[in-house]
């Protein structure tokens, strides 16, 4: 479909005398299909041209030439373009048919590099379900920006530095009586369950043994001039966190290219700040070095009175070299919209470095995961309220119940037909299903609207097969799958009568599918996942209807609708690859 824009743009501008970029960019999709499959505004010429924009319009269609298969209409003030039905069945389907999960759709980032930067939560503390934002956004992000061309560099920038690892040195050391031996000849039993229990445990313990801040800090410094205890139960610490890490991650589909922690910036920050004083502009502020921003922005703090560096420093030191190491084009910041004044002041920083990667820096903002408190209303996550609970175990319980619900159905579905076999699940086959489905719905539900809209964990509703949810669009896919199966073998593309299709529910298939490409691509230029969700739902309803009101199986049936199935399932599968949800084949 891209040279078909791309022909009318140029017979434009060539009728109106300007740069076809200028004219394509300007083109968009009608609102109803029935007008066509772009449309060109004339508002903007109005005024040069001195017409009223609908005149312009039908200046327009006399003069300019309709690529092959292809009509101009004068509408209102625009100038639509509309695809013979064949044309448009025969470019929409075969287009389609070259689809494969994973695989780039379209090349408009071609030969450029983004890095994203998401999850990136604390080690020694187990993920919470409120962290399923960040993760499944910024892995939904990675693979969008793929699809679309890009060279992506995906980054966990996990938390593996600061005091809290002092307090779990010294818990650690206390649970064993303060005999170091003894404590490193346990390192090896450490399991994220015992972090998170000392992390918690810290304060309670403080408070009977005020001592233990004091030791807290002092470990943290020996942590930090390489101390070899210190070093060895921190680097215990961190392997037990990255492992139980990278098995959620596993769940969801999330990929890192590197785990590259505030830990591996420590030895760049001296640098970074002299980079800051070179550039002039770190300034002294009752003791500390600042950098002002703006009138609007509180001064970014570099270094505080007592010499400590910050997250800012270290976020500095990271633009900087993942500039140097990744030349990226565009780095993504997946974190949550509570920090957004602090990626105003690291950003507004590079910009008064004059440092390349400054133009490119992009944070990512989303909103809360909201579950419903005692009185029964929504706020933000608690424990009580079962979104605060560790995010493994909400995992779990989704897969269970998902698993439950199939058991249900599966025990009212009526009997198969005398002499036909019943499809049948092994256990395994079940437990993969189930957790497909589980996780899948999490997912979805958390990318199905715009990113800065806060989610509901409402687990019945999440789960539902009805309604804008993950299972209703996997088993769209299903629909899809059961129907190819029983054909078997697929009518030759090269001998379809495209013309065929063009029933009213058809056009419509057909139109979205040419839309996929261009949803990617704005899902690209929003950072917006939720587009690629909704596109999803809208083909999912629109394939429903189109099968509902037209023979597929029957021997009445045209086969080049049978493409059409194969044409909308390969590209519901693709939309569902790009969100982390499993295409599945069958229920």
């Amino acid at each position: 479909m891209n040279s078909i824009k791309t022909a009318f743009a140029k017979a434009i501008a060539d009728s109106l005398g300007q740069d076809p970029l200028v004219v394509a960019g300007a083109i968009a999709r009608p609102p109803d299909v029935q007008m066509g499959q772009f449309a060109f505004p004339c508002f903007s010429l109005a005024k040069t041209l001195r017409k009223a924009p609908q005149a312009i319009a039908v200046d327009l269609a006399n003069t300019v030439v309709a690529p092959e298969g292809a009509l101009v209409s004068a509408v209102g003030g625009y100038l639509n373009l509309k695809l013979k039905p064949g044309v448009l069945a025969r470019l929409a389907v075969t287009e389609a048919l070259t689809l494969e999960p994973g695989l780039p759709v379209t090349d408009s980032g071609k030969g450029r590099n983004v890095l994203v930067d998401y999850s990136s939560p604390n080690a020694g503390k187990e993920l919470v379900y409120h962290h399923i934002r960040s993760t499944v956004i910024g892995a939904a992000l990675c693979r969008i920006y793929a699809a679309a061309g890009w060279n992506v560099v995906a980054v966990n920038h996990l938390g593996d530095w600061g005091t809290q690892f002092g307090k779990l040195i010294a818990m650690w050391l206390a649970e064993h009586n303060e005999d170091r031996e003894a404590a490193l000849a346990d390192l090896s039993q450490v399991t994220l369950a015992t972090l998170n229990r000392m992390y918690v445990g810290f304060k309670p313990a403080a408070q009977a043994r005020p001592e233990l801040e004091d030791l807290a800090r002092a470990w943290f410094a020996k942590l930090e001039e390489k101390e070899p205890f210190a070093r060895t139960c921190w680097e215990r610490f961190i392997e037990v966190s990255i492992a139980a890490l990278s098995e959620v991650y596993t769940r969801f589909g999330a990929k890192f290219d590197h785990f590259l922690g505030e830990s591996f910036y420590e030895d760049k920050l001296v640098a970074t700040i002299a980079r800051i004083e070179k550039a002039g502009i770190l300034e002294e502020s009752e003791g500390a070095q600042v950098v002002r921003v703006g009138d609007d922005i509180p001064p970014c703090l570099i270094r505080k009175s007592d010499g400590a560096t910050l997250y800012a420093t270290r976020d500095l030191a990271a633009a900087i070299w993942r500039q140097e190491r990744f030349q990226t084009d565009r780095a993504l910041y997946v974190v949550d919209a509570g920090q957004s004044l602090h990626f105003k002041q690291v950003f507004a920083v590079l910009e008064r470095m004059n440092e390349v990667c400054a133009k490119g820096c992009v944070h990512v903002p989303f909103g809360l995961v909201l579950g419903k408190n005692e009185e029964g209303q929504w706020s933000k996550v608690s424990t009580r309220s079962g979104t605060g609970a560790p995010l493994p175990d909400v995992l779990d319980r989704a897969v269970v119940r998902i698993r439950e619900t199939m058991e249900a159905l599966a025990k009212n579905r009526n009997p198969e037909p005398e002499g036909k076999e019943k499809e049948r699940f092994t256990p395994e086959e079940l437990d993969k299903l189930a957790e497909s489905l589980g996780v899948g719905a999490l997912v979805f539900n958390e990318l199905k609207n715009r990113r800065l809209i806060d989610t509901k964990f409402d687990l019945d509703s999440i789960l539902s097969f009805e309604g804008d949810t993950g299972p209703y669009i996997q088993f769209a896919h299903v629909r899809l799958a059961g129907i190819l199966r029983k054909v078997g073998m697929l009518p030759d593309p090269a001998k379809a009568r495209w013309e065929l299709l063009g029933e009213p529910q058809t056009e419509d298939v057909l139109s979205l599918l040419t839309q996929f490409g261009e949803r990617i691509d704005g899902a690209v230029e929003g950072n917006e996942p939720s587009s690629i969700a909704q596109y999803a739902l809208e083909l999912a309803e629109k394939i429903h209807s189109f099968t509902h009101h037209h023979r597929v199986l029957d021997v009445e049936a045209t086969p080049e609708r049978l493409l059409l199935v194969m044409a909308a399932k390969k590209t519901l599968a693709a939309a569902l690859t790009l969100l982390g949800l499993d295409p599945v084949e069958r229920m």
